[in-house]
């Protein structure tokens, strides 16, 4: 993919985040924007969402050594928990700037800010030097990029020898018709996304050593349907922020969602791959 398109596809991504759906995200989701595996004995969506951090965790050996890179970080939910939990050190990159000074301030708050950084960066072209990071850490974000294989190359590059890729995704199904494929991709606002099987194809070629791969897929329906839930709840305090018609586009987006993945137009993945030695 050529440069032009890739970048253009980015900034799409970023006039996105750092428009109104920050407000709508930060009403609805919380701090932490990710979908969510429920724990054995229930609990609410937001353990679901903290439960998906700490299954990842288990695949990680993490400590106050490990040097983590969190590749759209998001309002660093996840590396606030990674910090905290393991004292290892976290970097986050994300592309809304919005979004990172908020991320920024909550870890502040936190007095997390010596294990935590942010940079506001492409994930296409990562801003650090080769083999820097033990572990490179991705929750719900690849699928935002434009040239997935070029993503995949820049996290080799920046991972030690030995290094860990631990990363959920939400996919697209392979047998998706073209209407519904446009359809998602308009939604995400990228050329393309990935099955599962695509993803383990590109990795290998790369020289990734796979080590785990999990599907999640029954979860997405209802991790949708709860955010909905949530901005119905607040439909109030939304409106008064950016308006009764984007509040209903929001809705109606979501629901676009439930209704993919109960169709298995969409999954969601986690896969956790090693650099060799």
């Amino acid at each position: 993919m050529d440069k032009k398109t890739r970048d253009e596809a980015t900034a799409r991504v970023r006039e996105f985040y750092d428009g109104p759906a920050d407000t709508i995200y930060k009403t609805t989701w919380g701090e932490n924007l990710h979908l969510g595996v429920p724990r054995v004995d229930g609990g609410t969506h937001r353990e679901a969402i903290e439960h998906t951090t700490e299954l990842m965790a288990r695949h990680a050996r993490l400590n106050e050594d490990t040097r983590v890179l969190d590749l759209g970080s998001g309002y660093g939910g996840p590396a606030r928990y990674l910090a905290s939990r393991f004292r290892c050190r976290v970097t986050g990159l994300n592309v809304s700037s919005v979004e990172t000074e908020e991320a920024i301030r909550l870890t502040k708050e936190a007095k997390l800010d010596s294990r935590i950084s942010y940079d506001r960066g492409d994930f296409h072209e990562l801003p650090y030097p080769a083999a820097s990071f033990d572990v490179v850490w991705s929750q719900d974000s690849l699928m935002y990029g434009a040239d997935k294989r070029k993503i995949l190359e820049e996290i080799f590059r920046v991972l030690k020898p030995g290094g860990l890729l631990d990363f959920t995704d939400i996919l697209a199904s392979r047998d998706l018709d073209p209407d519904d494929r446009a359809r998602l991709y308009e939604r995400v606002r990228t050329p393309e996304m990935w099955d599962t099987e695509r993803y383990l194809s590109e990795m290998l070629d790369l020289g990734f050593k796979i080590q785990r791969v999990e599907d999640w897929s029954e979860h997405v329906a209802a991790s949708y349907a709860w955010a909905a839930q949530q901005a119905r709840e607040k439909r109030e305090e939304l409106v008064s922020n950016v308006g009764a018609e984007l509040v209903q586009r929001t809705l109606d987006g979501l629901m676009f969602w439930v209704d993919m993945a109960e169709r298995s137009n969409v999954g969601w993945a986690l896969i956790v791959a090693k650099k060799p030695i």
